[in-house]
Order: structure tokens, then C-alpha cells, then sequence
């Protein structure tokens, strides 16, 4: 039978033509947009990179404000050869003064702080002093910092802490000083936020901003800026006359405090530790000779409180350790802790702070008087040269001295010497110098400084926050 049956239609579908302008149309967007989803914009690369070292091409010290009767304040540099023009900056005004390796210069410019300048080859190892008059006293000028500790400072009316804040450059500086007592951190507001204008300062009263009894520690942290930071404390016991000493910063808390310095004389020791973490830190109190490290009869376990500073009367211990040849207090933790060594000792206060290890050359500026270097925490065999002079750079005497890991070590320094350089060899070491005599002055060993860090920083893009 044949298909075409009359009264039946066809089945057979329609003819569809596409022609080659509808498919681009159809396909151009939809791989437009596939394209799109697979390329992905260039990120910038993650690396954490860390800053690199450059030599310093200009460097500030601050000398605090003077204490009564002293106005004197003493520079030099500690760069071989090196001789220029610093600029000084006071309450009233600038001047400029020539330094030169080796010589000690005076300057008489007034009581108020002194911000010290050096450009080129006299920016590394400027390094500048204070001393007392009527008792021994004596501190180096310290140089900005963003963040240190001090511990052992007191806000009652016996004795009592002033905190000088120094701005040395032209904009204004911010900081926050963190007070820590033996019940734990203090609430105050007024030492949040310090501002100091440019090239000025600012003084707190402890005893008139957080009065209170017992040691203290403070943290002073710069917010905004730059800012030399001292602290001097007066300590008035009623039986004599007042004695006035600043106290040396520590650059931040650590497991393993070495304290070089013990003043000679009859009087109380006190050791204050301070602990800014939130667990209980435990700590064992070694004293350091030159045979040996060891432990002290009558001396506890140290146990300071989360937060908190603990005191720890060592008087009698220490006393019978300086008859053994005691030079320093070795302090070992189970964590984090800032410590110093107050003394009151033949009616005059002094203090012995944690010092920084030092590898390389280390100058320091020194009144006159009976001294000794002290030196402990020595990490390997080695040795160390010492040289002392006069204020016109004559060498008084150039001795050298073995170290030994366990033993501290002890070097004469002539009575008249006000400028001693310390090198140590194969090992690093922290010391001080030990000036006694009418009183009693601890000037801690610091790293020279002759170089910067500058960041490393590249475009990226913005954050999606």
C-alpha cells in the first residue's frame, strides 16, 4: 500500500535554519563570561619581609632634667676617630657644641632636659650623662624608645618616683604608662594618653597622680611619636638627709634577669620583680662572685602574683654573699619578668637594674670616685678589655680580663677615670660600672647603637574589610 494514502498528512518535522550571525550572538557572551571566571587579577605576594639594617645618619640622646646643685651634663662619642658638631636643643632654644672620640665634653646649659643631635659619623655612639652633687648619682642619657620597664619606683611619701617624658622632635608624642602594684595593675586614668607637646616635656608626680604605699613597676609605652623616658626617685626616711637617684630602664621583660652592682655598706636590700602575665611566675634568686653562681642561704622560691609585683627582702642574705665576693644578683623565671635591686645602703639609695647582654663595644660616662666593673652572665669562654681615661682622653689604664660561664668577674677602674669602653670577646656579657664613696652610683653596660632598621614597604591591594 502506498504511503500517500489520500486523507492522511505527512509526519515529517519542519526544516529549522540558524544561520552564522544568531550562533555568535548566542555563544560570544556566554564565553565572554567563562573567560571572565577563569582569570583572576594579579595579587600582590604574601611575604612578610623584615626591615632592613642601615647605618645611623642621625641619632638623639636626652639627658633628663639635673638634680639640685648638678646642672653639668657630659657628652663624647663612642665611634673611633670620630669628631663633630652636635646640635642641643633646651627650654630655651638650640645651640652647638664639638665632640671628639675619646674627650669628654661639659656642658652647662641650664637644669631642664637636654636633647642631644648627632648627623653622619656622629650619629652612632653619642652617648651623654648626668651626675649628682651631694650624694652619688649618676645616669646615662637614654635615647627614645617605644616601649621599657621600670621597677622599684615609689609613690609615697617617704619615697617617691618622678617620671620625665621628653619629646624630642617637632610634632606632639603620646603615651600610656601601665602602673603595676603588688595587688595587680592600677586603674589611672591620667596616665593614659600623656601628651607632650614638640621639644618639651612633661614631669609626673607618683605620689600626687597614683598615691600609694609598696614597690611599684611602670610600663611606659609611646603611642604616638617619640619620647625619652627617666625616672628619679627620692626616698626620705626621716633619720637623714634625703637621698635622690634615677633608675635605669629595662627594655622588657625576660626569663633571665642579671643585676651587676652591689653597692658596699650597712642598710637594707630589697629585690622587686614584676610579672605583666596573667599566670603565676615563680623565680630563684642566685647571687654571682668570681668563683661562682650560687644559691643564697635564707632566700625562697619567689613567687609573683599574675599581673602583680612582688618585694623580696634580701638584706641579711646579701650581706653574708658580699663577704664571699658578691658582685651581681642572677634571677632565673619560670616566665616574663622586669627586676631591679634597690638598696639603701650608709643612708643612700641606689639602684642595680636587669641589664642587656652586650656582644659588641660598650662606652659609658662615670663620676669620680672608687669604682670597679662588675660583669656576669657570661654565656661563653672568652674575655673582655677594658679601657679607662680621663675627660681630656688620657689612657689611665687598659687591662683585660678572662670570663668563664658561672663566674661573674670584677675589674679595678682608677678612681679619676670618667669615661671606661668595655669589649668583650668570643662570648657576650652584661655589667656595670660601681662608683662608691660618698654614696653609691650603678651605671648599667648598653649595646652601642650604630645602626637603623627601616620597613619594608610595597603597594598591595586594599583590604576587603
Amino acid at each position: 500500500m502506498s504511503d500517500s494514502t489520500p486523507g492522511r498528512r505527512s509526519a515529517s518535522r519542519p526544516n529549522v535554519a540558524f544561520d552564522a550571525t544568531t550562533v555568535l550572538a548566542l555563544l560570544v557572551p556566554v564565553l565572554t563570561v567563562v573567560a571572565l571566571l577563569l582569570v583572576k587579577p594579579d595579587q600582590p605576594e604574601a611575604v612578610r619581609r623584615d626591615p632592613t639594617r642601615t647605618a645611623l645618619t642621625s641619632a638623639s640622646i636626652v639627658c633628663p632634667s639635673a638634680l639640685p646643685g648638678a646642672p653639668a651634663a657630659y657628652l663624647t662619642t663612642a665611634e673611633a676617630r670620630a669628631r663633630g658638631t652636635v646640635r642641643l636643643t633646651t627650654g630655651s632654644g638650640t645651640a652647638e657644641e664639638r665632640l671628639s672620640s675619646g674627650t669628654v665634653t661639659q656642658l652647662d646649659r641650664g637644669v631642664g632636659p637636654l636633647i642631644v643631635t648627632g648627623e653622619d659619623e656622629l650619629a652612632p655612639g653619642l652617648v651623654g650623662a648626668r651626675f649628682g652633687s651631694r650624694r652619688l648619682a649618676a645616669v646615662a642619657c637614654p635615647a627614645p624608645s617605644p616601649d621599657q620597664w621600670f621597677t622599684g619606683v615609689g609613690a609615697g611619701s617617704r619615697r617617691n618616683s618622678v617620671v620625665e617624658l621628653v619629646n624630642p622632635d617637632a610634632g606632639p608624642a603620646v603615651a600610656d604608662v601601665a602602673v603595676y602594684g603588688r595587688s595587680g595593675p592600677a586603674d589611672v586614668p591620667r596616665l593614659r594618653g600623656v601628651a607632650v607637646p614638640g621639644r618639651s616635656s612633661v614631669r609626673l608626680d607618683l605620689g600626687s597622680v597614683v598615691p600609694q604605699r609598696g614597690d611599684l613597676a611602670l610600663h611606659v609605652v609611646t603611642q604616638r611619636g617619640r619620647l625619652a623616658t627617666s625616672v628619679v626617685t627620692t626616698n626620705d626616711d626621716l633619720a637623714g638627709p634625703p637621698s635622690t637617684e634615677w633608675l635605669a630602664a629595662q627594655a622588657r621583660p625576660v626569663t633571665h634577669n642579671v643585676l651587676m652592682g652591689l653597692p658596699p655598706g650597712s642598710g637594707t636590700r630589697t629585690l622587686v620583680v614584676a610579672n605583666e602575665g596573667d599566670d603565676e611566675v615563680r623565680a630563684t634568686v642566685r647571687f654571682i662572685s668570681a668563683e661562682s653562681v650560687f644559691a643564697p642561704r635564707g632566700v625562697d622560691e619567689v613567687r609573683v602574683p599574675p599581673g602583680g609585683v612582688q618585694r623580696v627582702e634580701i638584706t641579711t642574705a646579701l650581706e653574708d654573699a658580699l663577704r664571699r665576693g658578691a658582685v651581681g644578683v642572677d634571677l632565673t623565671s619560670s616566665g616574663p619578668v622586669a627586676a631591679s635591686l634597690l638598696s639603701f645602703a650608709d643612708d643612700d639609695l641606689s639602684y642595680a637594674v636587669s641589664g642587656a647582654a652586650i656582644t659588641t663595644d660598650a662606652t659609658v660616662l662615670v663620676p669620680e670616685g672608687r669604682k670597679q666593673l662588675v660583669l656576669g652572665g657570661v654565656d661563653g669562654v672568652g674575655a673582655v678589655t677594658v679601657v679607662s681615661r680621663t675627660a681630656d682622653g688620657e689612657v689611665l689604664d687598659r687591662s683585660r680580663a678572662a670570663l668563664r660561664p658561672g663566674r661573674g668577674a670584677a675589674v679595678k677602674v682608677p678612681d679619676d677615670a670618667v669615661l671606661v669602653s668595655v669589649l668583650p670577646e668570643r662570648t657576650s656579657v652584661t655589667g656595670s660600672v660601681l662608683v662608691s664613696g660618698n654614696g653609691a652610683a650603678v651605671v648599667p653596660l648598653r649595646p652601642q647603637v650604630r645602626s637603623g632598621l627601616v620597613p619594608d614597604v610595597r603597594p598591595g591591594l586594599p583590604s576587603a574589610d
